[in-house]
């Protein structure tokens, strides 16, 4: 029999109560406790920035290997310095990348550049400003004590000590460090493969020119940007319009990767096709309404690809890829803050597990600059401005104009968290801050 995929039975309901949403508390444990497996590779180090190791990373040997000098100067015998004024015979030069077998004897001195092994006999280094030399003969009018600049063998770090535990964000130091060991592979947590993709007739690229019903796409440049300091490798799909066939085929190529983030059609309206569609597919809706403003039409669900598989959907020409293992799918509402609202806060702890970290949330506290009103029925998260005045965090909560306006949001600092039903507030009250 020959199926129809066009045809998606579409259910509308009646909008629930507030009270009958998931809190948003509800939801991260949700998102918390559904399973994660990062993926482990192996990759250059100079493709590594921005993952996390796999695994500790070892000191191959002594760091310093050899006891080295701190200083540009000489290399001498404390015990030759007495009391302050001393005259010495340069004996002979080291230079970083150099050694000398060598063993200082009494008297002597070695012009040392910084960097470079201590010869035999030395046991500390006299800067060089500290000094005066004409030819052979140095004069030091300073005193020293034994190991003054010399970094001794395996004072950084001895042969075997983790340098780098797992778990670590290679970034710039990290890498050097690594660069130091040797490690040239490095295994590390993969960075999530996410698909993005907008949907709704409105929406056209933003680099085009709307017409007098359109709007520009811009929900994918920030979901995409969102992912990217995540930690993930995003897939654009670009738009798809309010057809179910198309977002059918869309949602298909997205869950060949290890997950998806769709914006828009998540809501209770005629052309609101996703959720259904994921319940077509097979897919169980584990969140589909928050008590949360803005953002109350989010939705989240696992898709594993063995049962579509079983289904025999991996026949179709937009399903190109793995047969196992699980997609993990956000539906995000159309409206652009609610969508970067429920991306940054609810999201980001899912893509955090799995690139192998733990979600980390920044709560900064601060100071009312300005009395509020008394918050609604639902968690709300209100952009505000921040600014360091002394040892206070002042926050200046900035006008809401609803969930479309991205202008606000651009020129927030952090979103202010309200409790459901918090009572008013005066100016000067504490409040806590997500920083964004």
């Amino acid at each position: 029999m020959t199926r129809n995929r066009a045809c998606v039975s579409i259910e509308f309901m009646s909008e629930p109560a507030v009270s009958d949403l998931l809190t948003v508390a509800e939801a991260i444990a949700i998102i918390d406790a559904t399973p994660v497996v990062p993926r482990v590779v192996e990759v250059p180090l100079q493709e590594a920035q921005g993952l996390r190791l796999a695994e500790d990373l070892h000191a191959d040997r002594n760091y310093p290997p050899f006891d080295k000098s701190l200083m540009d100067g000489f290399a001498v015998r404390c015990s030759d310095l007495g009391k302050g004024a001393a005259e010495l015979k340069v004996v002979g030069e080291i230079a970083a990348g150099q050694s000398s077998t060598q063993t200082l004897q009494a008297g002597e001195a070695m012009a040392i550049m910084t960097g470079a092994p201590i010869p035999p006999g030395a046991d500390c280094v006299v800067p060089i400003e500290e000094t005066s030399r004409s030819g052979n003969a140095l004069r030091i009018n300073a005193t020293s004590k034994p190991g003054r600049y010399i970094a001794k063998s395996g004072s950084d770090a001895p042969a075997g000590q983790v340098v780098l535990k797992a778990g670590t964000v290679l970034q710039a130091a990290g890498l050097a460090a690594a660069a130091s060991v040797g490690a040239a592979l490095v295994k590390v947590f993969a960075a999530p493969r996410v698909a993005i993709f907008a949907t709704g007739d409105e929406i056209v690229p933003f680099d085009s020119a709307p017409g007098p019903a359109e709007i520009r796409n811009s929900n994918n440049i920030m979901m995409s940007a969102l992912l990217r300091r995540m930690g993930c490798r995003v897939v654009d799909l670009g738009i798809v319009p309010d057809k179910p066939e198309l977002i059918r085929q869309a949602l298909l190529k997205a869950l060949t990767l290890d997950a998806a983030v769709i914006s828009g059609g998540m809501s209770m309206g005629r052309y609101d096709y996703v959720p259904a569609i994921l319940k077509e597919l097979g897919a169980e809706l584990k969140i589909s309404k928050l008590r949360i403003k803005p953002g109350k039409p989010f939705i989240f669900s696992s898709v594993n690809r063995a049962m579509l598989a079983a289904k025999k959907m991996q026949g179709d020409p937009n399903f190109i890829g793995p047969t196992d293992g699980i997609c993990q799918v956000f539906g995000l509402p159309g409206n652009p803050v609610s969508g970067f609202v429920c991306l940054f806060r609810l999201a980001s702890r899912l893509f955090a597990r799995m690139s192998g970290g733990t979600p980390v949330e920044r709560w900064l506290s601060g100071k009312l600059v300005s009395p509020l009103e008394a918050n609604g029925p639902r968690e709300f998260y209100q952009p505000v401005q921040l600014e360091r005045i002394s040892s206070d965090l002042l926050v200046r909560p900035l006008l809401w104009k609803g969930s479309a306006d991205l202008f606000t949001l651009a020129a927030a600092h952090g979103l202010m968290i309200r409790a459901e039903n918090a009572p008013a507030l005066p100016e000067g009250a504490g409040v806590q801050v997500m920083e964004i």
